[in-house]
């Protein structure tokens, strides 16, 4: 076993620090260029071109994001409604295709969430709180009863499923109502999540230590990064921890 395990680091080694090298080599050369960009005054025209753009965008971004995925989400949904409507109780198949629809339109609203926040807080940078807060709500309640909708036919297709979007504790609920497979799937999924937003991270904080060569944006939107992603470290070995704990007492 202990040979195996040599030699298994034997055999990694070599392509781990070459990526290393590899990496620190392109961090060198674009950091060169990003320190000559920002002796050149770069960072000063291009900050002018993102202020101008998102001042235009901002104000209209709420509302053509919502239109868009919201639209969207709504078609998708009644298309599911559509289908259940219509199922005879025996095509899974037909209830496969429904279920994938409400996914997609699930995650349309998750994407909105992020948009909405993100539009909000261009609204208060580029004072324009008072007529955007009204467009923000008003999206935000549209998304919430659109996920209502989703999980009420989410439930109506699958009756063992339980909760309500509106319950505090739903996430809670609706795994507990969750079969073993279900579970399981839930679970990869989020390994999924965890291992890209993992390499999410790392790129950012790259990324931005080499853009504050141009930008001098200082250290706050890189230790914001590393916030997220100690969080994301900690929350991961603290469950893994839990639930080792747990199945040794079963």
């Amino acid at each position: 076993m202990n040979d195996r395990v040599k030699r298994d680091n034997r055999r990694a080694l070599p392509r781990y620090l070459l990526t290393l090298l590899l990496f620190g080599l392109l961090g060198g050369v674009l950091g060169f260029f990003t320190g000559v960009a920002g002796a050149a005054g770069v960072a000063e025209t291009v900050r002018q071109a993102v202020d101008r753009v998102l001042a235009v965008c901002a104000p209209w971004g709420i509302v053509v994001s919502a239109v868009v995925l919201l639209g969207t989400g709504w078609y998708l949904y009644a298309a599911a409604k559509r289908r259940f409507a219509a199922w005879d109780g025996e095509d899974e198949d037909a209830m496969d295709a429904a279920e994938r629809q409400l996914s997609w339109a699930l995650l349309l609203t998750g994407l909105m969430v992020v948009l909405d926040f993100f539009f909000f807080a261009a609204s208060i940078i580029y004072e324009r709180f008072l007529p955007d807060v009204v467009l923000f709500l008003a999206s935000v309640a549209v998304l919430v009863v659109l996920q209502q909708k989703i999980v009420d036919l989410e439930r109506r297709i699958n009756p063992e499923k339980r909760g309500s979007v509106y319950d505090m504790k739903f996430q809670k609920t609706w795994m507990e109502s969750c079969d073993e497979a279900e579970r399981a799937q839930i679970g990869q999924a989020c390994y999924t999540a965890y291992r890209v937003g993992t390499k999410v991270c790392i790129f950012l904080w790259v990324a931005l230590l080499i853009l504050n060569f141009v930008f001098e944006f200082g250290l706050l939107p890189i230790a914001a990064v590393l916030v997220i992603w100690g969080v994301m470290q900690t929350a991961y070995a603290l469950e893994c921890i839990r639930l080792s704990k747990r199945k040794g007492e079963v």
